[in-house]
């Protein structure tokens, strides 16, 4: 119950926060990864969303590991990402998939970030690359 109670609180607050780089599009179509989107591989951290924890590395070969914190909730993520534009999308392993209440379904290109649409089409939060961080 305390689970749900936070992702949901979670989810709200998405909701009525200001939205970064707002689009209308809440998924990143999928295709096929090409050895050029390997260079936005890397280790980004979630930025902008209070009291939130998320980490994201995309690997060079288009295998990501992803995980989120909020209150009492960790989801956690393996599986595939790609470049459709000026886009990235991740699709999580079924094993993961079928479990996860919080996921990025859009990340947005702006410069070396990735601005973040959740499940549910919030947008809120940006993933920076670590080397970029402050």
């Amino acid at each position: 119950m305390k689970k749900m109670l936070t992702a949901l609180f979670f989810i709200s607050s998405l909701a009525f926060s200001s939205q970064l780089y707002a689009n209308n599009e809440t998924v990143c179509t999928e295709a096929k990864f090409q050895t050029t989107d390997s260079a936005w591989a890397g280790h980004y951290y979630l930025q902008g969303v209070m009291e939130v924890g998320s980490e994201l590395l995309l690997e060079p070969n288009g295998k990501f590991k992803w995980y989120l914190a909020v209150g009492a909730l960790d989801q956690y993520a393996e599986g595939t990402w790609w470049k459709n534009g000026n886009c990235i999308g991740l699709k999580a392993a079924s094993k993961y998939a079928k479990k996860l209440e919080i996921f990025p379904t859009r990340l947005a290109i702006h410069d070396k970030n990735l601005a973040v649409t959740w499940l549910g089409g919030q947008q809120d939060g940006v993933y920076r690359l670590a080397e970029s961080l402050p």
